[in-house]
């Protein structure tokens, strides 16, 4: 099925009408996490936030991880979660309003449908086992990270991670 139009390679967006390409084993509403919040993560966090408001058969609350960090005296989660905005990586882009940031890796990963990966390659390992499990059992992993790894053998697809 073709997307009715497409923001990038990656972020199709459906029309109502249109079934969703990712199914879920019950039926049950689709739980997203996007596991990053910089630049990237909260560009694609604005299109995902909107998609999942848009169409029943997600969740409407997405969960972001962010690295918590304090910013003038505040933690980077509330400054998302009260002003919808990530003042560092971001400033003046606002984000939807059923985007929820998480400092809590395993939180907001629990019980995910759609796992979106938006970040640094060198952190996807460490990332990816301590989320094991946690995820619902028909998950699908989405990979926006944009670098190679090498090791001692040469060039590592993020696939292969």
């Amino acid at each position: 099925r073709k997307p009715s139009t497409t923001c990038s390679a990656f972020c199709p967006v459906w029309t109502k009408s249109e079934e969703s390409p990712i199914p879920t084993m019950s039926g049950q509403k689709k739980r997203v996490a996007i596991i990053g919040s910089g630049n990237w993560g909260c560009a694609i966090a604005k299109i995902v936030g909107a998609n999942c408001k848009r169409h029943p058969e997600f969740e409407d609350t997405v969960k972001m991880w962010v690295f918590e960090e304090m910013i003038n005296g505040r933690k980077l989660t509330e400054i998302i979660n009260t002003e919808h905005e990530n003042v560092k990586y971001m400033k003046g882009i606002k984000l939807p309003d059923n985007i929820v940031a998480e400092p809590d890796l395993v939180k907001a990963a629990t019980g995910a449908h759609v796992l979106i990966f938006v970040l640094p390659h060198q952190f996807l390992g460490n990332i990816c086992k301590k989320i094991a499990g946690t995820h619902a059992p028909d998950c699908i992993a989405i990979s926006l990270i944009k670098a190679v790894h090498f090791d001692d053998k040469g060039m590592v697809l993020i696939s292969d991670m």
